[in-house]
């Protein structure tokens, strides 16, 4: 991929601002700065205790023996309904998953919710078997009030459902270490708890567990799924040159289009990943 391909309808104006731009990534060394996290391609401050989704992939590779069986322990118990309750970057993946792939076969169908609209709270409500559906709460720091309100009022539904005996198990938290959801989560029992990277930001988690328990759950072949994910992480690596990097060169285009007042993109999809804009 050329800088040409990519960016062939630019003005020209623009066109010679990414090709200096990425100049000046390749004379120094930018790329492979941006793979050892070096905090000096921004403001030299935190920013390279925040880069955890560049090996994201390889570390959930590594993990997928124990996503599979996830998978098989929520097929087991023939959940019908799978909800997703939180709110911003914890949800946008699996929403954009539930709109892509839809239900599969001996899987819960995925519902995802992230408004506290007491409307949509009760919409949802009424698609549900509350008897044969597990909610996994999502929230990176654990004190985000809306995924904890929706924790406790599905939690006493699903009590009143169920029993106070099996209610724990018709629960999974995902969430950073140590978080305040963590300890809500110990307490209750939930059946499991998946930690989040504190490196990777909530806007950025969608290959982290944040997505990919979700995914499991729902699924959806991980395996097969970031393989594929695998071969754009490599397309993007430090030995990739700049010019020829996907990855550097879109990140070069709009950050040169929003430094000449051009800060709105517009993405055109197919319609099989319309919701891939979210």
């Amino acid at each position: 991929m050329s800088v040409n391909r990519l960016a062939y309808k630019l003005p020209k104006e623009l066109q010679a601002a990414v090709e200096a731009s990425l100049d000046d990534w390749k004379k120094n060394n930018k790329v492979a700065r941006l793979w050892q996290k070096d905090a000096s391609l921004w403001s030299n401050t935190d920013e390279g205790n925040w880069l955890g989704w560049l090996t994201v992939v390889e570390e959930q590779l590594a993990n997928l023996p124990a996503f599979k069986q996830f998978a098989a322990e929520v097929k087991k118990s023939k959940f019908k309904h799978l909800v997703l309750l939180g709110m911003g970057g914890s949800s946008l993946c699996p929403e954009v998953l539930r709109m892509t792939f839809g239900k599969v076969g001996g899987f819960p169908e995925l519902h995802v919710l992230d408004s506290t609209d007491p409307v949509q709270i009760k919409a949802l409500e009424k698609k549900l078997d509350l008897k044969r559906t597990l909610c996994i709460v999502s929230s990176k720091s654990g004190s985000t009030l809306e995924p904890n309100i929706f924790k406790q009022y599905f939690f006493e539904r699903i009590k009143k459902a169920v029993g106070e005996k099996l209610v724990s198990s018709r629960f999974i938290a995902v969430t950073d270490p140590g978080s305040r959801m963590q300890q809500v989560a110990e307490a209750d029992k939930f059946w499991r708890i998946f930690a989040g990277i504190p490196s990777i930001g909530g806007r950025y988690s969608a290959l982290s567990n944040f997505g990919m328990v979700p995914a499991a759950a729902m699924g959806l072949d991980l395996g097969k799924f970031l393989k594929s994910t695998l071969e754009m992480t490599k397309a993007c690596g430090a030995s990739s040159a700049a010019d020829k990097n996907p990855g550097v060169l879109l990140g070069t285009i709009l950050g040169v289009a929003a430094n000449h007042g051009r800060d709105k993109i517009t993405i055109i999809t197919s319609p099989g990943i319309f919701d891939l804009g979210a």
